[in-house]
């Protein structure tokens, strides 16, 4: 495995010196006790009872170890990472169908502007680079800007969702999209971004995301 973009140095997880083939900054010892799915028919299972869709890629099981990589790509102002997992993933999954755009997940420009980079956006980009598709990020946007949702029940997560998202600038609109998120726990993202794009005749193929709760 290749690579991509963090150099030699030590991993963040034990502190070991890192060799040439690392994923965003993990040893090879570090990255083999992720919980991952690459290719799982039972967890595409599971994740399409979630989302009630196909499901292109899940990266791993969310767990001790699994949430400090999330962490770190979405709070350590770090878009490299999720570019290298994005990368990671895309050679463990099936790419979506060619004619397929990948669509991240928008977070709201306050919470960008803070952060400094949307973490789906940065997986997209890998995957995108890893799978030879288009990316776009000004099909949808984000209307509301709340507190985190990640304690939430299904049911508050719906209702808290709902008007959330609204379709952005870019005209005209793709035909085909797979929706790209970092976390999946119940499912009410991607059906709340779906339900937008799909009022406007955009035909939303399914999601990846880079771990499920």
């Amino acid at each position: 495995m290749k690579s991509w973009g963090w150099g030699l140095g030590r991993c963040w997880e034990c502190g070991e010196a890192l060799v040439p083939n690392e994923v965003a900054g993990v040893c090879p010892p570090c990255r083999w006790a992720w919980r991952a799915m690459h290719g799982s028919d039972a967890v595409c299972q599971l994740a399409q009872e979630r989302v009630g869709s196909i499901v292109f890629g899940v990266g791993f099981r969310l767990g001790s170890k699994t949430q400090k990589v999330v962490h770190r790509m979405k709070y350590g102002g770090f878009p490299s990472c999720g570019r290298d997992l994005g990368r990671w993933m895309a050679q463990g999954w099936p790419a979506p169908p060619q004619n397929a755009i990948l669509l991240p997940v928008p977070l709201h420009w306050r919470r960008h502007v803070r952060r400094g980079f949307n973490p789906p956006q940065a997986l997209a980009e890998g995957l995108a680079k890893g799978w030879d598709l288009e990316m776009q990020t000004t099909v949808l946007r984000r209307l509301k800007h709340r507190a985190s949702l990640t304690r939430s029940n299904r049911l508050a997560r719906q209702e808290a969702l709902r008007e959330t998202f609204g379709l952005g600038d870019r005209r005209p609109l793709p035909h085909r999209v797979v929706l790209v998120d970092d976390v999946l726990t119940t499912g009410a993202t991607f059906r709340a971004c779906r339900r937008v794009l799909h009022d406007a005749g955009v035909d939303v193929l399914g999601g990846v995301w880079l771990a499920m709760g």
